[in-house]
């Protein structure tokens, strides 16, 4: 067995047999004054769209000179789209801020974004790619390198970084009236702490029913039925797939571990190779970020370094 100390991109085929396991502005331009963190200079509140008071981000940067523009992670909170804020991932504290990229060399966006309280789906989906966006088109301001983006999310943010990675510019889900339509808002690798896959078995499993009909504007039925598919990550494996890291626990009783074992077994059938998926046993939900499994903060970065900067 490979060691789980470090992340490993697995071949194809062995997606199938092989399940890793363990136990246990005020413009829109404006950027307000910078604070430091450890060797990492944090920007707070820059607007990524007008509108909504919730599209804003924090910026991380490495404060070591870089010859070349740095690859970036788009960091999404998760709170079942109803709650939850981007200073979660701005505290050292939590496993996947923004502090953690930046010091690893990373540009670092941990983004808010509408809670479907406010808007329901596609909202909050629009929101972040409307955030890849921004930071694409300021790549010069931030030496962001555009061509070399990814985003991590955990519960609901990684649903949202998935769909990031998944949807490509042709998709009806892809925003084409927002800020910077010039840009594109795809991401070139994405890990999800138990983002939630596919939202038709999550709402016959019952747990996260009332979240999810939050989030989607009501039940699973007639017109509403084609687009509880679409928000649905598992439905998007059809055309070009980024590099995907995927976390999950097989004790989660929010996001059922099985969804991920049939996204994991349809990807290799589809000849997708760089994929890792860890899952581990007697785990719960969000293995990473919430319950803290130490060996997964080494397992992220280096899965960014592989799939960006290679």
């Amino acid at each position: 067995m490979r060691n789980l100390n470090r992340s490993s991109i697995l071949d194809a085929n062995a997606i199938a047999a092989f399940i890793v396991c363990s136990i246990g502005q005020t413009s829109l331009f404006a950027a307000p004054n910078p604070t430091i963190v450890r060797d990492v200079t944090v920007i707070s509140n820059l607007r990524y769209r007008e509108g909504s008071k919730d599209c804003t981000l924090d910026l991380a940067l490495p404060k070591r000179h870089a010859d070349h523009p740095r690859p970036a992670v788009v960091v999404i909170h998760g709170g079942g789209w109803i709650e939850g804020d981007r200073s979660s991932f701005v505290s050292v504290h939590t496993p996947g801020n923004i502090i953690d990229f930046a010091a690893a060399g990373f540009v670092a966006a941990a983004v808010n974004y509408r809670l479907s309280r406010e808007a329901p789906f596609p909202a909050g989906l629009h929101d972040c790619q409307a955030a890849v966006r921004w930071l694409r088109a300021h790549a010069g301001d931030y030496n962001v390198d555009s061509n070399r983006i990814g985003a991590y999310g955990n519960s609901a943010g990684g649903h949202l970084a998935l769909l990031l990675g998944l949807l490509d510019s042709s998709s009806a889900l892809e925003e084409n009236s927002g800020p910077f339509p010039g840009e594109s808002s795809r991401v070139q690798a994405v890990a999800s702490d138990s983002g939630p896959l596919d939202l038709l078995a999550e709402h016959r499993n019952g747990t996260l029913r009332v979240v999810i009909e939050r989030f989607m504007g009501g039940t699973p039925e007639k017109t509403r039925l084609a687009e509880y598919r679409r928000a649905s990550p598992i439905d998007h494996l059809a055309g070009k797939t980024p590099p995907l890291l995927l976390i999950y626990g097989e004790a989660d009783t929010q996001v059922d571990v099985q969804t991920a074992d049939r996204l994991v077994l349809e990807l290799g059938r589809s000849g997708h190779k760089d994929i890792s998926y860890f899952r581990l046993a007697g785990v719960g939900h969000c293995p990473h970020s919430l319950i803290g499994v130490p060996y997964l903060r080494p397992v992220v970065i280096e899965f960014f370094e592989h799939a960006l900067r290679k």
